[in-house]
């Protein structure tokens, strides 16, 4: 429940549909922690695909800097690479505490923001003589295919 639930929904009848399964959810809530109720705009989350091929990309880049460098693990990369391209954000807990500086999870992307980070860290790699592979059925080659078509 920490999570909490998405939910897209498309037209007022999908929505009144919904409100029973709200109502449900609220009834449920733990509120040892209040609930936080927020519409708004439907932005198609990055893909389980990307994730995949972006942590693919890191362990590709560890495995020929690690020789040079101890330090560059595959998630040291990642962090890295995130904080290089996505930077950082303050993160709010409760009303009163904030940890600052925190690097941007890639999970909080949306499918065109992850082709772009995922295009800065290509051409990063490429920069750095690492060639990274992208498999053609992979979501990030069929999302580059259609920004071209």
């Amino acid at each position: 429940m920490s999570q909490g639930d998405n939910n897209k929904i498309n037209n007022l009848e999908h929505a009144e549909k919904q409100i029973p399964y709200i109502i449900k959810r609220i009834k449920e809530w733990d509120y040892r922690t209040p609930l936080c109720f927020k519409l708004k705009p439907y932005k198609n989350p990055r893909t389980t695909s990307q994730n995949a091929l972006f942590h693919h990309w890191c362990g590709q880049m560890s495995d020929l800097f690690i020789t040079k460098n101890p330090t560059c693990t595959r998630e040291n990369m990642k962090l890295m690479l995130k904080h290089r391209f996505l930077g950082v954000e303050t993160v709010k807990i409760g009303k009163e505490y904030q940890v600052e500086h925190q690097v941007r999870k890639t999970s909080e992307l949306d499918v065109g923001e992850m082709v772009h980070f995922m295009d800065e860290v290509y051409h990063w790699a490429i920069e750095h003589k690492v060639p990274l592979l992208i498999p053609r059925e992979s979501d990030y080659q069929k999302l580059k295919t259609q920004q071209v078509t």
